[in-house]
C-alpha cells in the first residue's frame, strides 16, 4: 500500500511540476477493503484485497480542470497504479482545496 501511496505522490508532482500546476499541500492515502478471515484460513475466504482506495488531497490555486488532468495522466502513468489494478478494484478519488471532485 505505502508504494502506492508513494508512487502517487512522485508521479503527480513529477506531472503537476510539468504542467505548471502549483500544489500548496499534497497529501495521499491508501486504503484497502478485505475480508479478514482469508489472513486465518476461515471458512476458505481468501485473504487478498476486494479494493483499494486511493485519495489524493491538494491545495492549489489554479483551476479544478487542470487538477482533475493531472490526477488521470498520474493514473495512466504510474507503474504501480497499473500492476494491482489488473488483480483487484482500484479506486481513485480527488479532494482539491477540500472539495471532492469527480475524476
Amino acid at each position: 500500500m505505502t508504494s502506492v501511496g508513494f508512487c502517487e505522490n512522485v508521479i503527480f508532482a513529477r506531472n503537476a511540476s510539468l504542467a505548471k500546476l502549483s500544489i500548496d499541500s499534497l497529501e495521499t492515502t491508501v486504503t484497502g477493503s478485505w475480508d479478514r478471515r482469508g489472513l486465518f484460513d476461515i471458512e476458505g475466504a481468501s485473504p487478498h484485497f476486494r479494493s483499494i482506495t486511493v485519495e489524493t488531497r491538494i491545495s492549489t490555486r489554479d483551476a479544478i480542470e487542470r487538477v482533475v488532468e493531472v490526477a488521470r495522466q498520474t493514473h495512466r502513468r504510474c507503474p504501480v497504479h497499473a500492476t494491482p489494478s489488473r488483480a483487484t478494484e482500484m479506486i481513485f478519488k480527488l479532494v482539491v482545496n477540500g472539495q471532492n471532485v469527480p475524476l
